[in-house]
């Protein structure tokens, strides 16, 4: 239901916000926060398990991630899909990753051409990327493959962020050159990384179909790509007036609660007293209804009360 969701909200235009989680617990939150779907990325697995993002974490490792979060959460989950798993030439990896993501309950991937498992926002940046060929035979094949029509797949490019052009003309002329193969090979969203109104603009206008972009505060996501590229900061609302549908949260909501958790800790480390910092805290008879207490303990009474009347 949850992938016929997405897939049916972006036909019909309507904005999308997509919130950062990194396990079950931040996309229950999010999601009775009213937040519409929910984006695994990996910055953000990744410092779940106090690593950087450089490739440290496995695409198994990624699959059971989704496993356990399109459990407990009925809106869509979205997965960042690196570059498929594997080399460059390596379709199978690709395909089969897809199967197992899907298989696992997200509603979409994203796949880059980074060419290495690496954030594009962590120097080097992006000093090769792969073929766009390449990426584009990963994506047909995955398309001809998936089991359901509204497991999507959205695409995003590092050539804007990468050091590889001479200008950042050359770099955006060759970002919309590869959304255009990708199109055509079956990608259903278009995820372009620009750093100015005015080419935030042109890609819409260039691209047809539904595009995404990201949400990211300064200081909670460096953005500063390439020869000093910084990317524009925008709120949903603009974006979606632009003509982007699918606007994801980066890791600002994880490095909220990191920040939150920091100074909470380092409070409590001078007081000694957790009533210091009770403004912070949710109540506990909120967050037991947050993990569905109720329910779950019901199943064990409704047990004692059936044993009870066959005695």
């Amino acid at each position: 239901m949850a992938k016929a969701d997405l897939r049916l909200k972006l036909d019909q235009g309507k904005m999308v916000l997509c919130g950062g989680v990194w396990d079950p617990l931040s996309a229950i939150i999010e999601e009775r926060a009213g937040i519409d779907a929910v984006k695994l990325g990996s910055s953000q697995l990744a410092a779940s398990y106090g690593l950087p993002d450089i490739g440290l974490l496995s695409a198994a490792e990624t699959r059971d991630a989704v496993w356990r979060i399109a459990d407990r959460i009925e809106i869509p989950l979205m997965v960042d899909f690196e570059s498929g798993f594997g080399s460059e030439g390596d379709i199978a990896s690709a395909v089969r990753w897809a199967h197992e993501f899907e298989r696992a309950g997200a509603a979409a991937i994203h796949i880059d051409d980074y060419g290495d498992e690496k954030c594009p926002w962590l120097p080097p940046y992006i000093p090769v990327l792969m073929s766009a060929e390449s990426i584009a035979d990963k994506i047909k094949a995955i398309c001809d493959r998936r089991q359901n029509q509204d497991f999507l797949i959205m695409v995003r490019s590092g050539a804007t962020s990468s050091i590889a052009f001479r200008s950042k003309e050359e770099a955006f002329e060759e970002s919309m050159r590869r959304f255009h193969m990708w199109k055509e090979a079956g990608a259903d969203i278009v995820w372009p990384r620009v750093y100015s109104e005015h080419d935030l603009v042109r890609a819409r206008h260039e691209i047809a179909g539904h595009m995404s972009q990201s949400i990211a505060g300064d200081r909670a996501q460096g953005r500063t790509g390439a020869g000093g590229r910084k990317e524009a900061a925008n709120t949903a609302q603009k974006l979606h007036e632009r003509g982007y549908s699918l606007l994801t949260v980066g890791t600002s909501f994880l490095a909220a609660v990191m920040q939150t958790l920091t100074e909470t800790a380092a409070q409590f480390k001078t007081t000694g007293d957790c009533n210091s910092f009770e403004d912070r805290t949710m109540a506990f008879n909120d967050w037991i209804q947050l993990v569905d207490f109720a329910d779950w303990s019901r199943l064990n009474e409704e047990s004692s009360a059936a044993k009870a009347l066959a005695s």
